[in-house]
Parts: structure tokens; sequence; C-alpha cells
């Protein structure tokens, strides 16, 4: 048997796409689960979850190629994953030490296999080799974007740290070179789908970025955050001198909110510095009332930028120390990086 006849063979398996989809849906759904564990989701909003992250990629990719009924749905047995990762996850058969970097490997895994079985898809319909492409990496994507939209998470797709979008539309690009010679098989398939997930693993390890615009941010956003700023620290400094007063120690924990916008922090009754957090932008501030400094960090990418003045741009503009770690969220990290 020649190479090629071999290759025929091998693509030419009645169980690979299905095979294929089912991996991709049971490793979707895990990071869904996890991600329903970390928001303290109940049993049935873990099995939601789950479901939309695993079965998610696959109604994109069937509806867009008009597919008629997706096959999640002409199949129940795509239907088993989801349920069966949100018991194991709810009975603690599945208990990640380091959960963002689990949800992370679980959510490459799937992103890989979706890639390549959507090639196998697109192209055996014969549309157009850049149609296949994109709907390779829509469907792809689209698994992990419902599930982070539905439990009100940044989708990673707009997480400038850790390029998520680019491994899977290279990948499908070169599934479908490989697709247009009819080398596209399952050997190919894994070989590529093993790419995909080393170059995501590896990005999201070194924080790889692509190039962006560097815009500063709405003067009227960046004024309201040093009004609530500077009114947080004026009220934390009042509290500290009643409780000098009642030789009292000050306590200023997470749960302390002010006016339902921002959260205090951290706050140093010596320096009277605050750490605010403001959660409609996810953003946490730094103000030092003594310099009017304000040290604004975004927690979905780390990065802090230094507010001189109200009338005055950016005076710096730094990555933090922690910025290489795996937490996206930077939860528990002040502006200066603590």
């Amino acid at each position: 048997m020649d190479l090629q006849q071999l290759f025929a063979d091998l693509a030419d398996v009645p169980w690979l796409l299905t095979a294929l989809d089912l991996v991709g849906v049971f490793f979707f759904a895990v990071s869904g689960a996890l991600l329903a564990a970390r928001k303290d989701f109940d049993l049935v909003g873990s099995m939601a979850l789950a479901l939309f992250a695993g079965l998610g990629g696959g109604f994109t990719r069937d509806i867009v190629l008009d597919r008629g009924l997706p096959a999640s749905l002409e199949n129940p047995i795509y239907l088993a994953p989801p349920v069966l990762v949100s018991l194991l996850v709810y009975v603690g058969a599945i208990r990640p030490n380091r959960l963002n970097l689990t949800i992370t490997l679980f959510d490459a895994a799937g992103l890989a296999l979706f890639t390549v079985s959507g090639v196998m898809i697109a192209h055996a319909m014969g549309i157009h080799p850049v149609s296949v492409v994109v709907v390779a990496t829509v469907g792809a994507l689209g698994g992990g974007v419902l599930r982070d939209i539905v439990a009100n998470e940044v989708p990673s797709i707009f997480d400038p740290r850790g390029v998520y979008v680019m491994p899977a539309f290279v990948g499908a690009a070169v599934a479908e070179l490989v697709a247009q010679r009819g080398a596209l098989n399952a050997f190919t398939g894994f070989l590529i789908a093993l790419l995909i997930f080393t170059v995501r693993m590896v990005a999201y390890r070194y924080q790889w970025r692509l190039p962006g615009a560097h815009v500063t941010q709405d003067k009227d956003q960046l004024d309201r955050l040093r009004r609530l700023a500077e009114q947080a620290q004026a009220a934390a400094a009042r509290r500290a001198a009643r409780a000098r007063e009642r030789t009292l120690r000050p306590v200023f924990g997470p749960a302390e909110e002010y006016e339902d916008q921002v959260r205090v922090e951290d706050y140093d009754p010596d320096t009277q510095s605050i750490t605010v957090v403001d959660e409609a932008t996810r953003q946490s501030v730094r103000y030092h009332p003594e310099t009017g400094i304000m040290d604004v960090t975004d927690l979905r990418t780390g990065r802090t930028r230094s507010y001189d003045d109200p009338e005055d741009d950016w005076v710096a503009d730094r990555t933090t120390e922690d910025d290489a770690g795996p937490d996206r969220t930077g939860a528990g990290r002040g502006a200066d990086g603590r």
C-alpha cells in the first residue's frame, strides 16, 4: 500500500468526525464545569455552562454551514460528555489545584479539536478554502465565547495576554492546505491539533501579546475613578480617625463597598493611600492623596498606568511583575502589583 492510499484509508474512517467532535465537546465541557465551580454555581448551573461550552461551537459551525439539525441535537450522545463532566466536578472527582491553568488546558484542547473537525466538515462540503478557514475558526471559538458570556467573564478572544484566536486561525489554514492535498486524516489531524494546543499553551505560559492600538482612557471615565477613589479615601480616613480615638484597630476588607460602585481592597492609615476596585470596568485604582497620583490597573490584562492629575496625560505605563502569572483576572492584586 502506497502512502497516498494509506492517507485515503485514514481519512475514510466513519467515526472519525464524531469522535473528534465528542472529545472536543468533553474538553470544552470540562472548562465550562470548572468555570462554574469557580463561580460557585450549583449543579444545574454547572450543567448549563458545560452544555454551552461543549455544544456552542458545534451549534455555530453547523448553523453557518446550513447542515440542517445540528449534530448535537441529531445525536443525543453529544449530551453525555457535558452531563458526565458536571457530575464529576460536582462530586469532586475532578479537583484541580490550579483552576485557571486547568480551565485553560481543557479549553485549548477543545479549541484544537474543534478547529480540525471544523476544517474536515467544511472541506467535505466543497466550500471555498478561505470560507473553510473562517468557519472552522468561528466554530472552534464559539463554545468558549458562549461559556464566558454566560458566566459574565470577558471572552478569552478579547484577552490580549496569551493569543487565543491566532492558533485556531493558523491551525485551520494549515489543516485546509493539507486537506487540499488529500492528506487530512486521523494522523495529520492529530498532529495539527497538537500544534494548535501547543501554541496556545506556550502563548498562555509566556503571555504573548499581539500588537494593539495604544489609546488612553476616556477622560470622563478617569475623572469618575478619581472621584470615587477620593471619596472612598476620605471616608476611610474618617473611620481610621474614629478608630484611633476609640483605641480600636481599623478593619478594611474586600467586602466593604463605597456607594455600591467601588470596593475597598486596601487602605494604609500611615500614608492614607487606598486601593479600590471598580467591578463595572474591572479596574483597580491605587490612589495616593499626598501626590495626587492615581495608578490604574486593568484586571483583565494586568497593565498598570499612572495618572498624574486630571489635566495631564499618562506619566507612566508599565506591566506589573505578576502580569506573567497564570491568573487572568488579577484578583487580589493592587494597582502597585501587590
